[in-house]
């Protein structure tokens, strides 16, 4: 959210956002990452996550090239554009966009990259985790 750039190389998932204080039933934005290159200390992406009531909105790489991710809500494939309650997921270009409407933010991911965008009005000193 400074606009700094950070490197995430653990064998881990990430926490990127979640609030500190409890406002929003169940919401995160969580990073999973992987050893890709044995030989090296480097990790790849392999699935972001956002939580926000009772979904789950999965976007996970399943070859990077071409680029080919595998888009789930509550463990199940679905096709895109996808849209319930106030989640959207949709393609825009190489990116993947969830879009929650209610809360006004945006998630995008393209297989190595992602963006959060949110509103500071509601958000402004409670959020924690990397970003």
């Amino acid at each position: 959210f400074d606009g700094l750039y950070y490197s995430y190389q653990g064998n881990c998932t990430y926490v990127l956002m979640e609030e500190i204080k409890q406002t929003i039933h169940n919401f995160g934005v969580y990073l999973d990452n992987y050893h890709c290159d044995p030989a090296q200390s480097v990790s790849c992406t392999r699935t972001l996550t956002v939580k926000h009531e009772s979904q789950e909105v999965r976007l996970k790489t399943v070859q990077l090239i071409p680029l080919k991710v595998e888009v789930t809500v509550n463990h199940v494939a679905v096709a895109l554009p996808y849209e319930k309650y106030s989640v959207k997921v949709y393609k825009a270009g190489i990116n993947h966009v969830v879009e929650l409407h209610r809360l006004k933010i945006n998630v995008t991911y393209n297989g190595m990259a992602f963006t959060i965008r949110m509103p500071y009005s509601d958000f402004a000193n409670n959020t924690q985790g990397q970003c």
